[in-house]
């Protein structure tokens, strides 16, 4: 069992059931220190009987006892015998033999007598009448232990057992919730601060709960707002270094206009391409210095995008590059209208990027192909608020030899390269798919990485669309 509240559980239910089972076989089946064994002794009123018909015997002779014992059930006629002076059995029966020494010690001077008979306790009674007749009786007065054990357990003990298993059932329950519960609020505050909640603090569900769970609890919470801390230190440091940033692009925009001044034909195309990535860049410090540094509140997404479009200009703004590496970039457009929410040009940056790194890892001669999948909003009336919204998907292959199995969630972590020759080669600094996921989960996205049947590595983003009328 791998629920660590189920062990808790069964353990200590099992540790409850052991210990009543205990308790009751201590206090109903074994004996301590009871010579006489009377714990076992039984008939109260049988053994008043037995010895009214021995006074009354004294009076008026043998004959007495022998019609009242022949008077009675088998069954106590199984529990008494009584031999007269002749030795005989008063019912012709024969004694049974480990009952013979019981009789042999009644005589004139040892009138009563207790001892076992067959495990039972017995009593024996040496009965003279002043004619000189003399009886000797043995009542079998209680059970064997056997017989106790057995009576027990089909009258008592599945009773104790059943109410005993609910009980320690019920508080074995609720001990297994109280010490689980505080592992549960655990995890879950472990989950939202992996899945990027860095404000979740676990202490107050913790309250209440030991000294040693409400310090692992405040340890919790500190090791989150220091990394909270630090992720806001970070997103600073982005804003100055991205500050810093635009002198230098103003003096690079500043000696463009200069350059395209002077009129010089033959450096148009350069010069707009040089124009093309400072204001690419100049995008991308504006939407860095725009984010909030707390990460708590995000940008509403006030801008609207139409996939097949965007596509359809990133692949010619990218012609040049392909052609320029002989790799030929095939796009598959959907014919429905595919309407995304976003802001600025932060989706646009993402899709180049991934776009970019197809045509990058694609040998020569290879080929990058582009498909765009729109996916109509479900209508019944048992789809969820987030089944029910359209969505549009966008997979990116190239032909380049993939990525480890192993490494497919890997390659979105912020710096991390899979092939250092290979990044080497191209330049990057494997932020691209860091970038890209986190500009996709902003617009309530999601990206994945898997490598393609035929070979190459596939990038499937799925984003939710705005209401279009298909």
């Amino acid at each position: 069992m791998r629920s660590l509240f189920g062990r808790i559980f069964f353990g200590a239910w099992l540790t409850a059931v052991i210990m009543v089972l205990a308790a009751v076989y201590i206090t109903h089946i074994r004996e301590f220190g009871d010579p006489a064994q009377q714990d076992r002794w039984e008939g109260v009123e049988l053994f008043r009987e037995v010895t009214h018909n021995l006074r009354m015997t004294r009076r008026h002779g043998t004959e007495h006892f022998d019609h009242w014992l022949g008077q009675q059930p088998k069954e106590i006629q199984q529990r008494i015998y009584a031999i007269d002076e002749f030795g005989q059995e008063v019912l012709q029966r024969p004694i049974p033999r480990n009952m013979a020494p019981l009789f042999a010690t009644l005589n004139y001077r040892n009138r009563e007598t207790r001892g076992l008979v067959d495990k039972k306790p017995s009593i024996g009674f040496f009965v003279q009448r002043r004619g000189g007749e003399t009886l000797r009786v043995v009542f079998m007065a209680g059970k064997s232990k056997e017989e106790l054990v057995l009576r027990f357990i089909l009258r008592s003990f599945w009773p104790i057992l059943v109410l005993a298993t609910l009980a320690s059932g019920i508080a074995c329950y609720l001990l297994a919730r109280y010490l689980s519960k505080p592992l549960d609020n655990l995890r879950v505050a472990t989950r939202r601060v992996a899945a990027g909640d860095l404000s979740y603090r676990v202490t107050p569900s913790l309250h209440g709960h030991g000294r040693e769970l409400g310090e692992l609890a405040a340890d919790f919470d500190s090791m989150t707002a220091q990394l909270q801390e630090s992720m806001a230190e970070q997103r600073r440091l982005i804003k100055d270094v991205s500050h810093e940033l635009r002198s230098p692009l103003a003096r690079l925009q500043v000696a463009l206009a200069i350059a395209r001044q002077k009129h010089v034909q033959a450096l148009d195309p350069e010069l707009d391409k040089i124009g093309k990535a400072a204001d690419y860049l100049e995008d991308i410090i504006a939407d860095i210095l725009s984010l909030p540094v707390s990460g708590d509140n995000q940008r509403p997404l006030d801008d609207v995008v139409e996939i097949n479009s965007l596509l359809s200009a990133l692949c010619d703004e990218l012609k040049d590059e392909a052609h320029h590496k002989q790799v030929f970039i095939n796009l598959h457009l959907d014919d429905t209208e595919l309407l995304v929410a976003t802001r600025g040009s932060s989706l646009t940056a993402a899709l180049e990027n991934i776009l970019r790194n197809a045509i990058k890892y694609s040998p020569q001669g290879g080929h990058a192909t582009v498909t765009v999948t729109g996916i109509p909003a479900r209508t019944t009336a048992q789809a969820s608020d987030t089944a029910a919204q359209g969505h549009c998907q966008i997979q990116v292959t190239d032909s380049g030899n993939g990525v480890p199995a192993s490494e497919l969630e890997a390659i979105f972590r912020p710096f991390y390269r899979t092939d250092e020759a290979r990044s080497r080669e191209s330049g990057g600094f494997g932020l691209g798919l860091a970038i890209a996921q986190r500009t996709v989960a902003q617009h309530q996205g999601n990206i994945e990485a898997f490598n393609a049947e035929y070979g190459g590595l596939t990038v499937k983003i799925t984003l939710p669309t705005l209401d279009s009328g298909f």
